[in-house]
């Protein structure tokens, strides 16, 4: 892999992958696109199942039609990922009401030179993939995680995930960590068409700081070795990239995250 804008592409190309295959368990044809964007919508009001992803520059008023607009006449929030090397405008999105938020790293790697060196054994500490019934266990961890309002939203998307067939929700492969039978992390693998997603990596508040989530880490790490795909990829925050750079992750570029959230703009001064 050259790890260039060619990788950066294919980090963004699994997050629309990634939100598309989310959003279609609970809402069909929740995916659209034009020129240089696309749209899912989970049918929740949740800023983080909600996803619009721009790769190119375009006028804010071609974000307002074909993203503001439409969550807004839902009542809906929604995160807008854009990938381009050029900005955005970010004065003239945050007067539509899109707040600029904390950019992430993209990061890829080749799935056969990832280290697993060095897995921390973390006592009474048990990883095992998600079967039907832990589907609201994993949703509890990452509600906790999420806040109370999007927590509400990620607890009911996954109660719900019960009801569909795991062969219709197997690209998403979900893994839960518990601590003396206590659910404390989670994270999962999505498996894209060219490569491996690693996504929603999170331990609880009180849990943190004990190796937990290195633990994980680095168990999903060992499960995406056993994958047929060639490339894992992610996006973390710029202070978390070292654990992913230390394990044969490189830093591909920035992806600029926005977050539209009803309320907010409503409250908005004229």
């Amino acid at each position: 892999m050259k790890y260039s804008l060619s990788a950066k592409n294919l980090t963004c190309r699994n997050l629309e992958a990634y939100a598309d295959y989310r959003a279609s368990l609970v809402t069909p044809d929740c995916t659209k696109e034009i020129t240089g964007i696309v749209r899912s919508d989970s049918g929740l009001p949740s800023i983080g199942l909600n996803q619009v992803i721009s790769n190119m520059v375009m006028p804010p008023r071609i974000i307002q039609r074909f993203a503001l607009d439409y969550f807004a006449e839902r009542h809906s929030p929604f995160t807008l990922w854009h990938s381009a090397s050029k900005p955005l405008d970010n004065d003239a999105l945050d007067e539509l009401g899109l707040k600029r938020r904390q950019s992430l790293v993209a990061m890829a790697a080749e799935i056969p030179r990832l280290s697993t060196a060095e897995i921390p054994l973390v006592e009474q500490l048990t990883i095992s993939v998600v079967k039907k019934g832990a589907l609201p266990d994993y949703g509890a961890v990452q509600a906790a995680a999420a806040g109370e309002q999007e927590g509400a939203q990620l607890a009911h998307f996954y109660q719900d995930l019960q009801e569909i067939p795991e062969q219709r929700r197997g690209r998403l492969k979900l893994f839960l960590a518990n601590l003396d039978g206590v659910p404390v992390a989670a994270g999962c693998l999505f498996a894209a068409a060219d490569a491996l997603g690693l996504y929603d990596l999170v331990t609880l508040p009180d849990y943190r700081g004990r190796g937990i989530g290195r633990a994980l880490f680095k168990h999903l790490l060992t499960a995406a070795q056993g994958s047929h795909h060639k490339n894992l990829v992610a996006l973390v925050p710029a202070d978390r990239q070292q654990l992913l750079l230390d394990s044969g992750f490189f830093a591909v570029g920035e992806v600029a995250r926005y977050q539209y959230t009803p309320a907010q703009a409503a409250a908005k001064p004229d």
